[in-house]
């Protein structure tokens, strides 16, 4: 259920956003999407709890990190305060490692977005690593 869709719009444009910092490695603008209490839940990492918890883990990955994370939504959910986006991800490798046979990673997620004093932030992000999500779906994206 979506009680507002212009709500909503503006927490998909938050997570259009993020992606953007996220694949052009801007740590500062990817952070300000983000809550203060922030939970982090990855599938191969520790729960982190707060954003201090949860930066240094991006910070210190993201720079290294090749290839481009594309995002399909799934299901959306909003009422209020909160919005709840459903997804598929799937992290594109560079061309040169595509070349050599190397598949990127997918996966699905869902993030919870908390509006705080105007603007929607990032307060949960859980990923998994289910079977039917595949690099075939993101040809298009």
């Amino acid at each position: 259920m979506i009680e507002n869709e212009t709500e909503m719009d503006a927490a998909r444009d938050v997570l259009k956003n993020w992606l953007a910092a996220f694949n052009s490695k801007d740590v500062d603008t990817l952070f300000s999407y983000y809550t203060q209490d922030s939970v982090y839940a990855n599938a191969n990492a520790p729960l982190m709890k707060g954003l201090d918890a949860v930066e240094p883990w991006y910070a210190g990955s993201i720079p290294d990190l090749k290839g481009r994370l594309l995002y399909k939504e799934e299901a959306a959910w909003q009422s209020g305060s909160l919005a709840g986006i459903l997804g598929s991800y799937y992290f594109e490798p560079p061309a040169e490692d595509d070349a050599t046979g190397k598949e990127g990673s997918t996966g699905r997620v869902f993030l919870l977005f908390r509006k705080e004093e105007g603007a929607w932030r990032l307060a949960f992000d859980m990923d998994n690593t289910p079977q039917d999500v595949s690099p075939d779906w993101f040809e298009n994206a």
